[in-house]
């Protein structure tokens, strides 16, 4: 796993990564297919913001931090607007078609209770990592 070179997106990058992890654990270990699609939402915001800060002048990148907290700091229309409005690169088509089923996610999985589809559970985290691998490549 290499790291942004921007040291603000580091802690953000290896969070998501990690909760990444942990959603596949939940989901192939456990078969806790609910907490396994929080968890890599979860992964894919902090990824998102791993990437704003990476495209965020230095002088800026205290705010922006201090941005990410609160309620809008969950939304990745918000997040996207952020990344884009810095400079950072188009999503390519796939990744724009990720993007779409990526942002279904929102914190309020966070208080759903039962299991979601497997099948759900699968192609969400299959989408997660398609975006992982692209956002690798950008950090």
């Amino acid at each position: 796993m290499g790291l942004p070179k921007v040291s603000e997106a580091r802690p953000f990058y290896r969070a998501g990564k990690q909760r990444f992890e942990d959603a596949r654990l939940l989901l192939d270990k456990a078969g806790r297919t609910t907490g396994a699609i929080y968890l890599a939402g979860y992964g894919i915001e902090c990824l998102l913001k791993a990437l704003v800060l990476s495209v965020v002048p230095a002088h800026e990148r205290a705010a922006m931090v201090a941005d990410f907290r609160g309620a809008r700091a969950h939304n990745y229309d918000w997040l996207r607007s952020r990344y884009f409005g810095f400079g950072g690169s188009p999503f390519p088509r796939e990744i724009a078609k990720s993007f779409a089923l990526l942002n279904t996610w929102d914190t309020e999985w966070r208080y759903r209770s039962g299991t979601a589809p497997v099948r759900q559970a699968e192609r969400f985290l299959q989408t997660a990592e398609q975006f992982i691998v692209w956002a690798d490549g950008r950090l």
